[in-house]
């Protein structure tokens, strides 16, 4: 009868582990699944209090301020034709070149001419700076306007020397080379 003892003690520890390994399974799966009533009764409710809220003013747009143009505006000129001679200005091409080395020659020699009424025909460095005074060169089919070009120049310059010699392949009718 022994051994039917020792069974059925078996038995009932067996019995009593399952139902305690059961019984945990069963308070951890409902107390993981199911919430408790007071959770689900919390629910946000709107509420019809107005939101305050800025508002917002349109900035007011910047009218374009119009630029200040930065080329030069022609200046009246003088009459092209010389008034002794009889020679239009402006029927002679000029180029005038910078041979003295310091910037900005070239271009304020250019603006005086342009105001007797010559063609500026372009505007450069010469091929030194060693000039002394002013240069003047014109084409041979060009000699008349030479000494007109000179009387002209005498007035702002020194003019050093003039020449006839202008090679009739220069893009220019003149060449007036302003030295130091």
């Amino acid at each position: 009868m022994e051994v039917k003892k020792r069974n059925w003690k078996r038995f009932i520890i067996f019995l009593l582990v399952l139902l305690l390994i059961g019984g945990g399974i069963y308070f951890g799966a409902v107390s993981f699944f199911n919430t408790p009533e007071e959770k689900k009764a919390e629910s946000i409710t709107p509420t019809q209090e107005p939101t305050p809220t800025e508002e917002v003013s349109p900035t007011p747009e910047e009218s374009p301020t119009p630029e200040i143009s930065k080329t030069p505006t022609s200046k009246p000129t003088a009459n092209p034709v010389d008034k002794t001679t009889g020679l239009d200005r402006s029927k002679l091409s000029v180029e005038v070149q910078n041979g003295s080395g310091q910037a900005g020659v070239a271009n304020k020699g250019s603006d005086f001419l342009k105001s007797l009424g010559y063609k500026v025909a372009g505007i450069g460095n010469a091929d030194n700076y060693n000039y002394e005074g002013v240069a003047i060169l014109v084409k041979s089919d060009f000699s008349k306007y030479l000494s007109l070009l000179k009387t002209d120049l005498s007035s702002q310059y020194t003019v050093s020397s003039t020449s006839a010699v202008l090679s009739a392949s220069s893009s220019a009718d003149a060449v007036v080379i302003i030295g130091k």
